[in-house]
């Protein structure tokens, strides 16, 4: 039971994780291509994106793994 809840915490931060930096990304990507350099010359996208495709990546794998136990 605890072992579900703390596995339930779990997925809930990385899904919020994966959410506020994919909206970030956007975001800052947006307010980059309508001023070139407005974001890049103080931050780096790429970063941002690799975190959002992690966190995505994981995000999937722990609900493919999920429904895999519920059959």
């Amino acid at each position: 039971m605890l072992e579900r809840l703390y596995a339930n915490m779990v997925k809930l931060i990385i899904k919020e994780i994966f959410l506020f930096s994919l909206v970030a990304f956007l975001i800052f990507f947006g307010l980059e291509l309508i001023k070139e350099g407005f974001v890049s010359n103080y931050f780096d996208l790429n970063i941002l994106l690799i975190i959002s495709i992690l966190f995505g990546f994981i995000l999937l794998i722990i609900n493919l793994s999920q429904k895999r136990v519920e059959e």
